[in-house]
């Protein structure tokens, strides 16, 4: 009789050895890598909005990473890689940013839409993170220009092209235009 091996749930040192191994971006869901397509366009406005957190918080406050793992959710073999995170320097266990991997709970996460996102998988990665002790989550639609902030006391609001966001407490100070993340619009040309 031949009896079946479970293998074990793979953990953070083993999503990095794949990682570095594959040339690709893993995530760790359940103990199983899950790989994470990101296109340009997703790379671009991540790196937009990490630029201005930085300029606003980095060094003083806090700082912002495009792609940063973070594992700071009740599942231990369980771990996200958001588009953006922003960590206040509060949240940092040493009052420093960590060599590797955040084991935090970020101020802010951004997922930043590409055609490969599903539904079902935007609004488990948003239970994830509120429920983590994620104060804001941006939801970012490049198609439609626009940001949806999801806070930890369940309220939400969309801002467009031509909102700016402000006021918010986990950015405290921070303003944004919108569609200065956004790649330009070309005008469409008459053939």
């Amino acid at each position: 009789m031949e009896t079946l091996t479970s293998t074990p749930p793979l953990t953070p040192d083993d999503v990095e050895r794949a990682a570095k191994r594959d040339q690709k971006r893993y995530e760790l869901i359940d103990g199983k890598l899950k790989e994470k397509e990101v296109g340009f366009v997703a790379l671009f406005v991540a790196t937009r909005i990490a630029e201005r957190l930085n300029a606003k918080f980095y060094p003083q406050a806090g700082a912002a990473a495009v792609e940063a793992m973070i594992y700071c959710f009740k599942k231990r073999n369980h771990g996200r890689k958001p588009d953006v995170v922003y960590v206040s320097n509060q949240r940092f266990a040493v009052g420093e940013m960590p060599e590797g991997d955040l084991f935090v709970a970020p101020n802010l996460v951004v997922e930043v839409l590409s055609p490969s996102n599903t539904g079902i998988e935007l609004e488990q990665k948003l239970d994830e993170y509120l429920e983590a002790g994620v104060e804001i989550v941006w939801i970012v639609n490049p198609e439609s220009r626009t940001i949806r902030i999801y806070r930890q006391d369940g309220t939400t609001k969309l801002f467009r092209a031509i909102d700016t966001i402000e006021g918010e407490s986990a950015l405290p100070g921070f303003s944004l235009k919108v569609s200065e993340i956004f790649p330009l619009q070309r005008a469409a040309t008459n053939s």
